[in-house]
């Protein structure tokens, strides 16, 4: 699973039978709940991503959390 850090939220992000899936994932306990409202395009690749959650998640952006990298 790719995990990304979205201003400040813990995004998990698997390919799972050539679809994309995405969840909120808690690191402390390793453990991932399914987000069922996000959407990423199965047509889109990985170095894609961390803009797709930018533009669906900026309005959360601060200047702790300014921007979208991915942790693992």
């Amino acid at each position: 699973m790719l995990i990304y850090n979205v201003f400040g939220r813990h995004i998990g992000v698997k390919r799972e039978g050539g679809r994309w899936l995405v969840f909120r994932a808690d690191l402390t306990e390793r453990k991932f709940s399914r987000l069922y409202d996000i959407a990423i395009p199965d047509t889109m690749t990985e170095d894609e991503i961390p803009g797709w959650l930018g533009d669906i998640f900026h309005e959360a952006a601060t200047e702790r959390h300014p921007d979208v990298k991915r942790i693992e």
